[in-house]
């Protein structure tokens, strides 16, 4: 969005036309004046069987409506259960400042904090 290229312009146009041959398929969006982004992030704990590396997954929503998804294997090997998680989180956490930013440059400021869910036993868990 910054330094846009003729390469960006190329993807573009690909996703375009994407966008044209699946016209029929789609998410229901309805229309809502509630519009507080959450994240739910999730991971795999070493589910590649030749890099035992972790795959991450989350998603958010803006409102009762899901605007992105992603999953990624982690670029690093972690070592344990927490630490997967947090890998995983902190990728989340990431995109839902970038969207509050997106949000605030659209006048859609944002004022309670974004929340993101995740099931990590490990940061529950007492000691």
């Amino acid at each position: 969005m910054e330094a846009p290229t003729s390469t960006h312009l190329k993807v573009t146009r690909r996703i375009l036309r994407y966008l044209k041959g699946t016209i029929d398929l789609g998410l229901f969006y309805s229309s809502s004046d509630y519009f507080s982004p959450m994240g739910y992030c999730d991971s795999d704990y070493a589910g590649d069987v030749d890099d035992r590396k972790s795959t991450s997954d989350f998603m958010c929503f803006l409102g009762d409506c899901v605007i992105y998804w992603s999953s990624k294997k982690q670029s690093i090997v972690t070592l344990s259960t927490c630490e997967f998680e947090y890998v995983a989180m902190t990728s989340c956490t990431c995109h839902a400042i970038w969207l509050r930013i997106l949000l605030k440059e659209l006048n859609l400021s944002q004022i309670e904090a974004t929340m993101i869910c995740v099931d990590n036993k490990s940061a529950l868990a007492k000691n």
